[in-house]
């Protein structure tokens, strides 16, 4: 094995033997005799164990910043299909990465500060992101009023938790697993659905006005702060 494959297969076999042993548990040592290989040529990749965790960072949780920001970058942004771009896109990264993903989640504190505020700061990012579409959504009366900030850590949660259950090989593809899931993200926000009374009587009528008046109160903030 020469030069990315092998890089790649030492990531691979290190995230399994994390699981399986923990970080402390496993040595370099044991990752080379994993692969059937010295200690020299894993050292050639990743020096230390902290080299390999930061990879997986740079793999998962940069990667899905970045995407995030391709997405929000668009010129046509309609605040419907950014939503089910972002969720889409996100859960596909988590789902190529999902041993990477638990890795780092349960180890991000033995990465270095700096590696630490990078991997935070990426974060802190990915959930501007979606708060900002849903806020956007909001605004412009597309999305039911809600709690964004509440509705964006769902979102993502609903996103990372893939990385703890979805099978590769199972009765759904990946692409149809992250589609379902931006489906059913959009669904839960989109107002249209929101304005078809439930029952017909006066307590759903007040509900609806309700809403309404949120909406509006919303409206009313945004306008006098401009």
């Amino acid at each position: 094995m020469k030069g990315e494959v092998l890089r790649r297969a030492i990531l691979e076999t290190a995230v399994t033997l994390f699981i399986q042993r923990g970080t402390a548990g496993t040595s370099i040592q044991d990752i080379a005799e994993s692969l059937g290989l010295t200690r020299t040529a894993v050292y050639y990749y990743f020096r230390k164990k902290e080299d390999i965790l930061q990879a997986l960072s740079e793999e998962v949780t940069l990667s899905a910043r970045r995407i995030g920001a391709s997405v929000m970058a668009r010129g046509d942004f309609d605040v419907v299909a950014t939503l089910r771009d972002l969720v889409q896109q996100h859960a596909a990264v988590i789902m190529s990465h999902p041993q990477g993903f638990r890795v780092i989640e349960r180890n991000e504190r033995e990465l270095s500060d700096e590696h630490v505020r990078a991997a935070q700061g990426a974060r802190r990012a990915i959930f501007e992101n979606f708060r900002a579409v849903i806020e956007r959504g909001i605004s412009s009366g597309r999305f039911r009023v809600v709690d964004a900030d509440v509705a964006a850590f769902a979102l993502i949660g609903m996103c990372n938790w893939t990385a703890w259950w979805f099978q590769p090989g199972g009765r759904m593809k990946a692409e149809e697993v992250s589609g379902a899931i931006a489906d059913m993200a959009v669904h839960a926000l989109m107002r249209e659905d929101a304005r078809v009374a439930r029952t017909p009587d006066v307590w759903e009528s007040f509900r609806l006005l309700r809403e309404d008046l949120s909406y509006l109160e919303r409206q009313l903030k945004v306008i006098s702060k401009s």
